[in-house]
């Protein structure tokens, strides 16, 4: 592990502390199957800076995840969220949840999602199913559901290459995800489960549906 030591100012509170910048952290092993990395759970979110003064955390102090806190002390402490992290949470956890709450915030939910799902990596085990849930939830409502027309899209080439089984989990998975307003959607869902349950292989366009 190659680490430096550097002086940055708080984007938040402006006071100048120094911290340990990772350059890079090489562990050897394997990780469990959600990808957790092998070793001490405690070396989790060590690259995530944390003032010691205010106790915003970012993975660089010095610039804002959410820019309505830029030089904004007074805004940061009125926060009833991020004060709420920062007096029930120690580190690493206290850090993790506070990036990973920015991120939400800011609508950057594949990297609140990841946030997340470290932060279940170094919480007490009772705490973990918690922010696991968070983590899924936020896939699954914010970030998969962007992809709908690939999914669907992947749908249509197995139901022409005859993979019924695999057009259809993908399909039906669009379906529960997909907007129900969104008229555009549900009727190619629809057509596309029409021609998979009548197991048609033949190529169509988006007119047949409209």
């Amino acid at each position: 592990m190659k680490v430096l030591k550097n002086k940055y100012k708080c984007a938040v509170c402006g006071v100048e502390n120094e911290y340990l910048d990772y350059m890079s952290n090489f562990v050897s092993g394997y990780s469990d199957f959600d990808l957790k990395p092998v070793g001490s759970r405690m070396g989790i979110g060590s690259n995530i800076m944390e003032c010691p003064n205010c106790h915003y955390a970012n993975y660089r102090i010095d610039t804002a995840i959410e820019k309505r806190f830029l030089n904004r002390l007074e805004l940061w402490n009125s926060s009833e969220v991020f004060q709420d992290i920062i007096k029930k949470y120690e580190n690493p956890l206290r850090k993790i949840l506070i990036v990973a709450k920015q991120y939400e915030n800011n609508m950057d939910y594949s990297k609140a999602y990841n946030a997340y799902i470290m932060a279940s990596w170094v919480c007490e085990e009772k705490e973990a199913s918690a922010f696991r849930r968070k983590a899924c939830e936020i896939f699954i409502s914010k970030v998969l559901s962007k992809y709908n027309e690939d999914l669907l899209q992947i749908a249509d080439i197995l139901r022409m290459e005859k993979d019924f089984i695999n057009a259809k989990c993908i399909t039906n998975a669009v379906k529960e995800l997909a907007d129900e307003s969104d008229d555009r959607i549900k009727k190619v869902i629809e057509g596309e489960i029409n021609f998979i349950e009548s197991k048609d292989a033949n190529r169509h366009n988006l007119s047949e549906v409209f």
